[in-house]
């Protein structure tokens, strides 16, 4: 009888047209993904405690725990897998939001009648100073800009995440490039539209305290008053002769600021958003990646093995080469005969099932990563 396990899509293993654009906005989590690959093959997780600051060592714990290894596999186990879990979080938050700002790029250029949508931030200023007639270019960062030249429409569009982290420093910081335009003092060549695009709207009750800053930095360069400028800034608030500012909060509120920008109103532009990061959802290269190297790094600590050591040997048993010549259609066949001699109790699930699984996925692992190392 033939069995057949769920499907996996990594987008490592694929190289056709139709996941280009999927790699192209996924780049920076992929690279990520990339980076626990080749730590998870070369078990070299041990040097990420070195970037610990020293604060960590008392406040976490760290210290503690190294004074305790000789006799607990707990405490051995412990910084590294605290420094893996800090170096991960810290590296996704940014590269979260890369995404996001392809994702607005992807539409602008796909959906609406911009004329130019640069993919890098010193294009973006470089548009920005003619527009302006600025002499010296802009050095403060931009996360998405289009340009439609036919009806002279110039949108800057801000990226945040979520409202409910950072301080006012941070949402200040949302008008730092729009003040430093109205600071020059020039008349846009164009209508310019500046607007600040809040992703994820589950905790607006920020929005009060997010306008209230975005003011209190803007207030010194503009005459109206604080009152109008909270009141007309979800529908766009004039600030200066052909510049104006508008706050969205959601994707959906994204997408109608978007719609309502430009000229053409073309109604898919309301979907665009759902549709871009529904073709983005469906891969694996990144969940697996940092689920089976969080496991190995517990499995490591009280087992002085890992799975990725004992794949390697039970392939070479079995004399099969993860090479350029292997076939990704025989990776199900493949799994079920290492499972069938797999005899190491080192893979923490419960089902057998779960384990065919998890060696299947340590494959996908290898073949990805000797692809990377080749």
């Amino acid at each position: 009888m033939k069995t057949s396990l769920q499907k996996r899509n990594f987008l490592l293993l694929k190289n056709d047209k139709e996941s280009e654009l999927i790699k192209k906005i996924l780049n920076s989590p992929l690279g990520l993904a990339k980076e626990l690959i080749i730590k998870l093959n070369e078990n070299n997780y041990e040097n990420l405690k070195d970037n610990l600051d020293k604060i960590k060592q008392f406040v976490a714990g760290i210290k503690r725990t190294e004074n305790l290894q000789k006799d607990y596999k707990l405490a051995r186990f412990y910084p590294t897998m605290f420094a893996f879990h800090q170096y991960f979080n810290s590296s996704f938050r940014a590269r979260q939001g890369k995404v996001l700002e392809l994702v607005v790029q992807e539409i602008l250029r796909n959906y609406t009648d911009c004329s130019i949508v640069p993919d890098k931030v010193i294009q973006m200023q470089e548009i920005v100073k003619e527009v302006f007639s600025i002499s010296t270019k802009p050095t403060l960062d931009i996360d998405a800009l289009g340009i439609d030249e036919k009806n002279k429409k110039l949108i800057i569009i801000q990226i945040r995440s979520r409202d409910d982290t950072g301080g006012t420093t941070a949402k200040g910081s949302l008008v730092d490039f729009l003040r430093y335009l109205l600071r020059t003092k020039k008349i846009p060549e164009y209508q310019v539209t500046y607007l600040i695009a809040v992703w994820d709207e589950r905790n607006s009750q920020q929005k009060k305290s997010t306008i209230s800053k975005m003011y209190s930095s803007l207030k010194e360069n503009i005459t109206i008053t604080d009152s109008k400028f909270e009141n007309s800034i979800k529908n766009g608030v004039e600030i200066n002769k052909r510049i104006s500012l508008k706050l969205a909060y959601g994707t959906n509120e994204i997408s109608d600021a978007l719609f309502n920008w430009n000229s053409s109103r073309n109604d898919k532009i309301l979907k665009s958003i759902k549709k871009v990061t529904k073709t983005i959802t469906n891969w694996d290269d990144l969940w697996i990646a940092y689920a089976i190297s969080s496991l190995e790094i517990e499995i490591s600590s009280f087992y002085n093995t890992s799975n990725i050591k004992i794949l390697d040997k039970y392939l070479k048993q079995e004399n099969i080469k993860l090479n350029d010549t292997f076939k990704i259609n025989a990776i199900d066949e493949i799994a079920f005969s290492i499972a069938s001699v797999w005899q190491d109790d080192t893979i923490p699930l419960p089902s057998v099932s779960d384990r065919i699984l998890y060696i299947r996925d340590l494959i996908f692992l290898k073949l990805i990563y000797n692809k990377l190392r080749k």
